[in-house]
C-alpha cells in the first residue's frame, strides 16, 4: 500500500480546493462587473429580431442595415460566393472587387450586347460618359455576372446582392439626391413600368 504521508507540497491529498486559483479583491471585483455587464447585454435572437434593426447579422464587418429584410444579406451568406474565394474576409476587401467596379470596366461592360437592356441605352453623363446612376446599375450587373460565373438567371429572375457590395458601389458612385432604388423583384418592376 502506498504511503501518502509525505511533506511534498505537490502531492495530491484528496483536497481539490488546494489547487484552485486565488484571486485578489480587485480581480474578484472585475469578475463581478464583467458578469453583470454580460447579463445586461441584449440577447440577439435571429428568430425574433429583424435584420433591418441593425447589422448584427453581418459577419464581414462592412454591411449596413438596408431598407428591407431581403436586402440585409452579408457576403458570407451569399450563395454565389464560394468559401475558398471568401477566405474569411469581406468580398469588397478582396483584390477582385475594385477591378470589378472600375469605371473603365463599367464603360466597356455597358456596351456589351449580351446584356439584356430594354433598349440600347446611351451614356447619360457629361462628354459621352456614363452617369453615376448608370455606373451603379452596371456595377451591380458586373458583380452579379462575376458571381454567376457565366450561368444565366433566366427571364425575370433577379438576385439580391450583399449589403456590403451594394454599400461599396453606392459609396463609389453616390446618388446626388442620396436616394437609392433598392432591390425589386421582376413582378414589382413590371407593375411600375
Amino acid at each position: 500500500m502506498a504511503d501518502y504521508s509525505t511533506d511534498d507540497p505537490f502531492m495530491f491529498d484528496g483536497r481539490s480546493y488546494l489547487f484552485k486559483p486565488e484571486y485578489t479583491d480587485e480581480e474578484l471585483q472585475e469578475l463581478r462587473v464583467r458578469a453583470t455587464r454580460e447579463r445586461e447585454l441584449p440577447v440577439v435572437n435571429a428568430a425574433t429580431q429583424p435584420r433591418i434593426s441593425g447589422n448584427w447579422w453581418c459577419t464581414c464587418g462592412d454591411c449596413k442595415a438596408m431598407v428591407t429584410e431581403q436586402e440585409c444579406l452579408c457576403c458570407t451568406e451569399w450563395d454565389l460566393l464560394s468559401r475558398d474565394t471568401q477566405e474569411n474576409h469581406c468580398f469588397v476587401q478582396s483584390e477582385d472587387f475594385p477591378a470589378l467596379i472600375n469605371k473603365a470596366v463599367l464603360e466597356t461592360f455597358f456596351h456589351v450586347p449580351k446584356i439584356n437592356w430594354r433598349r440600347q441605352p446611351i451614356p447619360e453623363g457629361p462628354n459621352g460618359q456614363l452617369s453615376t446612376e448608370q455606373c451603379r446599375l452596371v456595377a451591380y450587373r458586373v458583380v452579379l455576372e462575376w458571381g454567376l460565373k457565366g450561368k444565366r438567371l433566366g427571364r425575370k429572375l433577379r438576385r439580391v446582392l450583399p449589403s456590403c457590395v451594394v454599400t461599396a458601389i453606392q459609396n463609389k458612385y453616390p446618388s446626388p439626391s442620396g436616394i437609392y432604388q433598392g432591390f425589386q423583384e421582376a413582378e414589382e418592376l413590371s407593375r411600375i413600368h
